[in-house]
């Protein structure tokens, strides 16, 4: 036995140094994926840096916009209409609503983008197209109180709880409006709760105060993918309180289905220069102006450029 020991004793240093090399090689391996690896904290739940430093996302990115279905959208409604006669009709709406329907022939099965959407039916131009010739599309409300006002509608388009991005990316960002007295008449409210825009956010009135709320905001052009719209979009209407060529100017349009028309609301902001003048290189013109005062309360109506017509 004890001239084994020897033996054994170098077999047992052996082991040793083997079971120290593997551990020390396992080691290394673990340091080196900490150096070249990024770390945890470099990833955010969606994208790691590296992602987010490829640039704004493809409008067609499936991932996106099985993201935005899940927990953004929802489908156009099956039960009946739910309103409330509340529709804030008036000379203007209804001269607006006329020369819609003229342009487009009384044409059914039309498909629109409206972006403001409020309550889905108080001074909504798409609720009539959809109710008396088959439209449909999609409805982008953020204001939480607007968007569960929407939802009891029953309108028959989609509906996103999204806000329209004016970058060329998607970000969380904060919204305002004025702050809603206690027993405001549901008109003044509907009025004040659309008054939702970002601008408010760095030229407040220092006589108002408002009520912010977070919204996540995407491209337009994710939206409409996100939504499965394909075909031609005939009506867009923008009525987001002064922020609407923010959104457009960073909108891809050669991305985005065509557009027949496009009508923005432009709600005390002096626009006429900025619309004549963007949209023109977007090879559409202004081709007729609703309102009492054109320079700052009216609603602009855009259409696809004729030459035939509009030379």
């Amino acid at each position: 036995m004890s001239a084994d020991k020897p033996r054994v004793n170098r077999c047992v240093s052996a082991a040793l140094v083997a079971m120290l090399g593997f551990l020390g090689v396992v080691l290394l391996l673990q340091v080196a994926a900490m150096v070249v690896s990024p770390s945890k904290s470099a990833c955010t739940k969606q994208v790691c840096l590296s992602k987010f430093l490829e640039g704004p996302p493809l409008f067609n990115d499936e991932a996106m916009a099985a993201y935005l279905r899940k927990n953004y959208f929802l489908p156009p409604a099956a039960s009946d209409y739910n309103l409330s006669g509340n529709d804030g009709a008036s000379t203007f709406s209804a001269s607006l609503l006329q020369f819609v329907t003229d342009y487009f022939k009384n044409k059914r099965g039309g498909v629109f983008v409206d972006i403001g959407a409020g309550d889905g039916e108080y001074h909504s131009l798409t609720l009539p197209l959809e109710k008396n010739l088959g439209w449909t599309g999609l409805l982008v409300e953020p204001n939480p109180r607007l968007y569960k006002k929407l939802l009891k509608k029953g309108r028959r388009a989609q509906v996103t709880k999204a806000c329209v991005s004016p970058y060329s990316y998607p970000a969380m960002m904060k919204l305002s409006h004025p702050r809603v007295e206690a027993g405001t008449q549901d008109a003044n409210l509907l009025t004040t709760l659309g008054m939702t825009k970002l601008s408010q956010l760095w030229h407040k009135d220092n006589n108002t105060q408002y009520e912010e709320f977070d919204s996540q905001c995407v491209p337009l052009e994710n939206l409409v993918y996100a939504a499965g719209i394909t075909s031609t979009i005939d009506l867009l209407v923008l009525d987001m309180s002064g922020t609407d060529l923010d959104v457009l100017m960073n909108t891809k349009f050669d991305v985005i289905p065509a557009l027949e028309m496009i009508v923005i609301y432009s709600h005390g902001a002096n626009i006429t220069d900025d619309v004549q003048g963007y949209f023109m290189e977007q090879n559409m013109v202004a081709k007729r102006v609703f309102g009492e005062n054109t320079r700052k309360n009216a609603a602009f109506v855009l259409v696809k450029f004729d030459a035939e017509k509009d030379i």
